[in-house]
Formats: structure tokens, sequence, C-alpha cells
């Protein structure tokens, strides 16, 4: 996505643009009467980050989606949410299916090998969700012997393989297949990020799971785009501190985890750089 201001008044220009260049983004000839599109990946069944509810696209990570966009020049109409599961992040940025991912993505050395990112954007931390009576699960170095359901394509399936060599841990493709496992006594344990997890537990646990508050990652969420691409990572870093700065940033936060019940201090979700340091693992 090379053209980063593009606005919805410019659709006869770009109708213009030759339909030859068939390998460039969605952004760039996905053309309608409203102007250009711009294809952005989120989960849609994560509440607290990502999810649909009536139709509406909610959460934190959809909050800041909708405010970068609008400083690259378009407009919400001009948005096309697109689900990304954390299987399917990298693949669906390299084949060019989305612009941005904005999914709860942590950074790490890894994935800066396949996508560049921008940001961080918000500090989450890998923790423990368990049903409600289970009290043997203190943290990630009780796991041994324990099932932990974690979803395909996530960090936490090498972390916590690392903490607990003798955990028995399970991918699921998603997040909310776990909660169904740990529900039914198929999983001791689901392990992922404290805000994904305090979401799931709120939304989906009905009152019998609850999150063991003992993180043993820091996860430097980022947005992701494809690679070579700096001056769009620079523009879109941009916008991350002119949020940050005007305090929409925080007011989104603080919207996002009251509506999961999720009790935080912004301070210590605010990174202090925006320099697309990885996690800490």
């Amino acid at each position: 996505m090379k053209a980063h201001k593009l606005l919805a008044s410019l659709v006869a220009l770009v109708m213009v643009l030759p339909l030859a260049g068939c390998g460039q983004s969605a952004a760039q000839y996905d053309v309608s009467s409203i102007g250009p599109k711009i294809h952005v990946g989120v989960s849609f069944d994560q509440p607290g980050l990502g999810f649909v509810q009536s139709g509406d696209h909610q959460g934190f990570d959809v909050d800041v989606a909708k405010y970068v966009v609008h400083e690259l020049g378009y407009s919400h109409t001009q948005i096309v949410w697109q689900e990304v599961r954390p299987v399917d992040r990298e693949r669906m940025l390299v084949e060019g299916k989305v612009d941005l991912v904005v999914a709860g993505y942590s950074i790490t050395r890894a994935r800066q090998e396949l996508v560049d990112f921008a940001g961080p954007y918000l500090l989450a931390g890998q923790d423990l969700l368990v049903r409600r009576e289970q009290n043997e699960i203190t943290g990630v170095d009780s796991l041994d012997s324990k099932r932990v359901c974690v979803a395909r394509g996530s960090s936490t399936a090498e972390v916590v393989s690392r903490h607990a060599p003798n955990a028995q841990v399970e991918e699921r493709d998603q997040f909310t297949e776990c909660i169904t496992a740990l529900l039914s006594g198929d999983a001791d344990a689901v392990g992922g990020d404290d805000f994904a997890l305090a979401g799931l537990a709120k939304v989906r646990g009905g009152n019998q799971l609850r999150l063991v508050g003992a993180p043993f990652t820091q996860e430097h969420y980022g947005i992701a785009v494809r690679k070579d691409d700096p001056e769009l990572v620079a523009t879109i870093n941009a916008a991350l501190e002119k949020m940050m700065s005007e305090g929409v940033w925080k007011q989104a936060l603080m919207r996002a985890a009251r509506s999961i019940g999720l009790k935080t201090d912004p301070a210590a979700r605010r990174p202090d750089r925006l320099d697309g340091a990885p996690s800490q693992e």
C-alpha cells in the first residue's frame, strides 16, 4: 500500500490507475462510488479487542484501527473489516488480502522476518484462564501435566512449553474453541494474552472462569503491514503518537476494559516508545 493519503474525493483519479497492477494491495484498486477501500484485518471473536456485536465492530483494536485509518486519509465507510485468525495473519498480509492487521498481534523477531510492524500501541501479558474452582494452577510454573489450550498461530504454545516442559499443550484454530474445551473439562487452562482472556471469560465464561492474574511475558501489540514500506510505518507511528497525546488512546482503552470487567492501569499499558521493539518472553 504505497498511496497512504488516498481520499474519497479522488475517485476519478483512482479509477484511471492501470488495472494491470493486480499484484498491488486492495487499497489501490478496490473502488466503489464512495472511494477506494482499505482492508483491515481484525479479530471477530475477542471481546474487548476485536469482536462483532449486532453487526457492529467493537473493541480497542477496532478503535485504534479506525483512528489510524482516518489519519491515513480514509473515512470509516471506506474500511473493509476482514477477520484474521492468529494462524492466518502473516499469510493474509503477504498475499495482499488485507492492508493492515490490528488484531492483538504481538511483535516478535520471527514475525518481523515476514512482516513489518508499527507501534507498539498496547502492552499486554500472557496469562492463564482457568475454571473458577481450579486452585492448583497459580501460574505458568504450575502447568506440568496440565492440559493447556492455546490458539494456533499464537506464540503462547512455545512460551508455555518453555516454562512448563511437561505441560500438554493443545492448539485450536480459535480462542473460542479453547473456551469450550475449558468449560467442558477437556482442558485445564487456556493460555493467551490477559486482555483477550479477560474478554472471553466475561462474554463466554458464564461466570465459571477466572483469570489467574500472573502474567509471564510482556507482549507488545503492533500494527502489521507488508514488508519494505518504511513510509507507511512512520505514518502509522505518527498517528499512534497523536492518538496517545490527544487522550483518545486512553479513553478507548478504558472503554474497552470496562466492557470486559478488566481493572487496568493505562500507564502500565502504554508503550514508552513506538520503535517496533519485540515482546519480552
